[in-house]
């Protein structure tokens, strides 16, 4: 006689641990924070670190030749893209090409395309970055967050195919997005998959916890005004990127004040974000 289980329910931490098709941990990134963080360190060393993955060296230098880096005569080799971009800017670079890695398949369960799914990633991104650098949050950090903010979608798309289960989730818009109907069938979100698989990844511990608590920002224990950004980052995200909603509200006064928004100048920074966001949108398309 068979006797009907119930449905298991993961933990975030437990799901990613079980997905067998991840994309590989981008343990470069790792490498990078350290040989940043050495004041002896040289461009030849940490070009030396890139080229070791020929498939990330390429998207670095095609990416080093968009404006968005400040392409405006073409490079072409590892060396001339570290160099226009420097010390400081090299870890954003090689974590935008990591992120167009790890971002490159359509998610069946979301009804999201690859290409989608990118632009999602870059608006975020800059539109966190561009908080930052109004303070004195890492803007490094803010960068990564918005880059990854959306990684825990991949995780559970990821478990739904491999549990061979037919389920799609729908968006109830900005500010939960898909939040709803994950946590109706998990009992956790995208966010808090998306923090998991970071952390086993080896993520900063502000980058996972602004992931964490992207969608309550006001609960975040720790980084509460990276966590801010990025749940206001994600407003320009949703305006931008999601057509087919309503004009997402604006986030609550309590997220724009601890991200640092200053209502006279949102204006401002929101044509210059979407000025930004086109430039990228045209030039760093995935493929």
């Amino acid at each position: 006689m068979l006797i009907s289980l119930p449905f298991f329910k993961p933990t975030p931490h437990s799901l990613v641990k079980r997905l067998h098709d991840l994309p590989p941990a981008p343990k470069i990134l790792q490498s990078l924070q350290r040989l940043v963080a050495d004041p002896n360190t040289s461009l030849e060393k940490i070009a030396s670190v890139i080229k070791l993955e020929p498939g990330l060296s390429a998207r670095v230098v095609r990416m080093a030749n968009s404006t968005q880096f400040g392409g405006r005569t073409q490079v072409e080799s590892i060396m001339e893209a570290i160099q226009r971009v420097g010390l400081n800017g090299v870890q954003e670079l090689v974590t935008f090409a990591v992120a167009s890695q790890l971002i490159g398949r359509p998610l069946e369960s979301y009804q999201l395309s690859a290409q989608n799914l990118w632009s999602r990633a870059v608006a975020c991104a800059l539109a966190a970055s561009a908080l930052a650098e109004k303070s004195d949050v890492d803007r490094g950090e803010a960068y990564t967050a918005g880059l990854m903010h959306g990684i825990g979608l991949l995780a559970i798309d990821r478990h739904v195919a491999q549990s061979k289960s037919k389920r799609t989730f729908a968006s109830g818009g900005y500010p939960l997005d898909y939040a709803p109907a994950e946590r109706e069938w998990l009992g956790f979100s995208h966010a808090e998959a998306g923090a998991a698989l970071l952390e086993m990844w080896g993520f900063s511990e502000g980058v996972c916890t602004a992931v964490q608590y992207q969608l309550e920002p006001e609960s975040a224990p720790a980084h509460r005004q990276l966590a801010m950004m990025l749940a206001t980052a994600r407003w320009a995200r949703s305006l931008f990127c999601v057509s087919d909603e309503v004009l997402p509200e604006l986030p609550s006064p309590l997220w724009l004040q601890e991200a640092g928004v200053e209502l006279p100048d949102f204006g401002d920074w929101l044509k210059t974000l979407r000025i930004r966001y086109t430039l990228a949108c045209e030039e760093l398309r995935l493929g």
